[in-house]
């Protein structure tokens, strides 16, 4: 049987990234979608894709606070962005040779997004995207806290979606490119989502996530390897659960919950971990 772990990258990946994004819809021309969000993660294992994660011996504590938004430039043409922001820390810490206890507060990596509709109809909706993520993280040797990936990624990738009276669901799947040495990846996300209640104002959404680092990458992970924090390689699988509650026709509250497949997630910080989101959009 699969052991589920909850895990640092899920939550990195998954529980601040909102609803629309991994959607093929794009949106009406002049509309737009912004989500302010924060979630904290503790973590003092590292899931190795055994039973049994490894001990890091020491804690780590990851509090991102994260800013979201789309603007609609034409009925076919939706730019995005996110800027992520974290507050770290690494503490007692026993046993562990070259780094020590200390705190790092930096941006991770912004990032940008151009979705482009193809094809509309009766329902079926399918879509291209390129994505853009900058090498704004820092990096701190001492503690071997990293806030994000120190590379330049550009990630294509497709997406397709189906809107029916009852539900909706979406996928995409996509690739991403990266620099300094860094491996490049594949992934996939798959979603369905339903209005629930009279009003329709709960919105529940299931999910599941796939990222896998492909082999090559020769970027030296250095003292990050006593984090688990934006290792080089690393692969998830994250079945989570979404609500999101519209508190009026504009405003919607969000709570996210994930987690990773213990034998397919490796390289990645075990943590228990929410999020908390707040979302505005003009139509």
């Amino acid at each position: 049987m699969k052991k589920i772990q909850t895990t640092l990258a899920i939550v990195l990946a998954f529980y601040l990234a909102p609803a629309t994004a991994q959607q093929a819809w794009t949106k009406e021309k002049g509309a737009y979608y912004t989500q302010l969000g924060g979630s904290f993660l503790r973590s003092s294992r590292l899931l190795n894709g055994l039973a049994d994660p490894l001990p890091l011996n020491r804690d780590i504590t990851d509090i991102t606070v994260q800013f979201y938004g789309e603007y609609g430039i034409t009925n076919k043409i939706t730019v995005s962005g996110q800027i992520p922001f974290k507050l770290l820390n690494a503490a007692n810490t026993v046993g562990v040779e070259g780094v020590q206890d200390g705190s790092l507060s930096a941006f991770s990596n912004i990032q940008t997004a151009v979705t482009a509709r193809l094809y509309n109809k009766n329902g079926y909706v399918v879509s291209a995207k390129t994505g853009l993520s900058l090498p704004t993280a820092k990096f701190q040797e001492k503690t071997g806290l990293r806030s994000g990936f120190d590379a330049l990624s550009v990630s294509p990738s497709l997406l397709a979606g189906l809107g029916h009276a009852k539900f909706f669901t979406s996928a995409e799947v996509g690739y991403v490119v990266r620099n300094n040495g860094y491996s490049n990846r594949v992934f996939a996300t798959w979603q369905i989502g339903k209005h629930v209640g009279k009003q329709k104002k709960l919105l529940p959404i299931l999910s599941l996530d796939y990222m896998k680092s492909l082999s090559g990458g020769t970027f030296n992970d250095e003292s990050g390897t006593t984090t688990g924090m934006y290792l080089n390689a690393q692969s998830y699988l994250s079945p989570g659960l979404k609500l999101g509650y519209k508190s009026t026709p504009k405003i919607t509250l969000w709570l996210s919950i994930g987690g990773g497949v213990g034998n397919v997630t490796k390289n990645i910080a075990a943590s228990p971990g929410l999020s908390f989101s707040i979302s505005y959009q003009n139509k």
